[in-house]
């Protein structure tokens, strides 16, 4: 077996692997430095990382004994830091356009459409346009269809 097939590999089974919810800080923290001590490749860093950080978020869950709906909002509000999203966001799942009740492009026209992003999207066109000093005249055009 050569290196690239056994990085391979160990990526795949860090990928597919279960992250377990832990009851004491204590099996937190061993969890945590068994991920981070072990040998990483690029890719499999990214799971070590993303493993770490699920096993701390069910560890918080777990301890703070949130709801299905805290836990949610707690996902998204995770993306929000880690991406730096300053502004409204969606996620969507890839899955549910195989099947036609959950409408996805409908889903995300409805959102696109809605008020709240309406409004969002309009202040910050404005704020856009208001120093708009460079910007190209298809940028400044687009923009400017947000404010009307």
């Amino acid at each position: 077996m050569t290196k690239d097939t056994e990085d391979h590999k160990q990526e795949q089974e860090m990928r597919d692997a279960k992250v377990p919810t832990l009851e004491t800080a204590e099996e937190l923290t061993a969890y945590i430095d068994g991920l981070v001590k072990r040998q990483h490749d690029y890719g499999t860093c990214v799971y070590a990382m993303s493993m770490a950080a699920t096993a701390a978020f069910n560890y918080v869950a777990h301890k703070l004994g949130v709801t299905g709906f805290q836990a949610s909002c707690a996902d998204m509000d995770i993306l929000r830091r880690t991406r730096s999203i300053e502004g409204p966001f969606m996620i969507l799942d890839g899955e549910k356009a195989l099947y036609p009740q959950y409408d996805l492009e409908g889903k995300v026209r409805e959102w696109l459409e809605g008020d709240d992003f309406k409004a969002w999207i309009s202040e910050q066109a404005k704020k856009k346009l208001a120093d708009a000093n460079g910007a190209s005249p298809s940028v400044v055009a687009h923009w400017r269809r947000f404010v009307q």
